[in-house]
This record gives structure tokens, sequence and C-alpha cells, in this order.
């Protein structure tokens, strides 16, 4: 009986061994589980959130860029206007400026970003000219010569952000149109009310 016993457990080891080495091996030639790279990496799916960004047009691109320099300028302007504006109504229109271009400007870089468009690091030369004619001016000079800037300015924005509106083709960036046009507009409303009154 003890033999037998020993005789039975001997094969059932046997058997265990080779059951053992059996799925081993099956699992060595599955794809993936031998810990090398996948034969088809073609096949591999990517992360859900590694999926092609939006791609903005050269008009949404120039769009970015116009209103991204214009807000630099409308900025400096703004400030000029606030802190030495002979008016209220100079003084209030330039804080305002301030105010709504700093927070587009933001969306507006940081949409930038996102899609990867690459912005001018600063107004162009023409607006830095007439924003350094502007610091070398006092009283009603500069009053006048701020408000006679910013809605010659303005007028220039909308209609870039009109046709941003009608001829864009990236939904953030025409997005972005759509919620600027209406502050350019009463920028520009502002602006004209100040000059009448001046």
């Amino acid at each position: 009986m003890w033999k037998l016993w020993h005789y039975v457990r001997g094969i059932l080891m046997r058997t265990r061994l080779s059951l053992s080495l059996g799925v081993v091996t099956a699992l060595i030639a599955l794809p993936g589980c031998s810990g090398g790279a996948p034969a088809d990496t073609a096949a591999v799916v990517a992360p859900t959130g590694a999926q092609p960004s939006e791609q903005p047009s050269e008009q949404d691109k120039a769009w970015m860029a116009v209103i991204h320099q214009g807000n630099l300028a409308e900025i400096g302007a703004g400030r000029l206007a606030r802190e030495k504006g002979t008016t209220e109504p100079v003084r209030s229109v330039g804080e305002l400026l301030v105010k709504d271009h700093t927070a587009l400007d933001a969306k507006v870089t940081q949409a930038a970003t996102q899609l990867g468009v690459q912005l001018p690091a600063s107004m162009d030369a023409g607006q830095r000219k007439r924003l350094n004619k502007l610091e070398g001016a006092t009283g009603k000079d500069l009053d006048r010569g701020f408000l006679s800037w910013m809605i010659e300015a303005h007028k220039e924005a909308l209609t870039a952000t009109e046709q941003e509106i009608s001829k864009g083709s990236s939904e953030t960036v025409k997005a972005l149109a759509k919620e600027a046009a209406p502050s350019l507009q009463a920028h520009l409303d502002a602006l004209e009310k100040a000059q009448k009154g001046d």
C-alpha cells in the first residue's frame, strides 16, 4: 500500500510540473506577455487625452495676434488716461480699457497656449510709436490723443473680430471673438461719448 501511494504521488507531481511548464510556455507565446514591445505598435490604442488638438487656421492665428497686440496697446493707453487724463470720462474709460483688455488678453493667451499658437511678444511698431507719443503728452493733448487713437483702434479691432466670427474655423477662437465683440463695441461707444464731451 505504501509503495502504491509513492507511485501515484510521483505521477501527480510529474503531471503538475508538466502542466505548469505548459502554461508558462503558452503565456510567453501570447503577444504582450513576453515583456518585450508588441509586434504591431500601430495597433496600440493611444490614451484618451492624446487625441489631436483643434487646429486653428491662418485666419484664427491672425486674429489672435492682432487682438493680443491691440490688448497690449489699449492697456498701456488706458493706464495713461487713468493716471493723467484731465476729465472724469477720460479717466473712467481708461480704467475700463485696462480692466477689460487685461481680462480679454488672459483668455487669448490661454487659448493660444492650448492651441499651440505663438503670439507676438509685444505691440507692433506703430502702436509703440503712438504710445510713446501719448506718454509725452499732457493735459488736453493727452485726452484728445488718447480718445482719437483708441476710437480708431477699437474700430479696427471690431472689423477684425467680425471677420473672425464669419471666417474663422476654430470654435475656440470664434467663441472668444463672439465674447469680445460686445465689449469692444461698448468701449467704442464710451470713447465716442467721452470725445463728444471734450
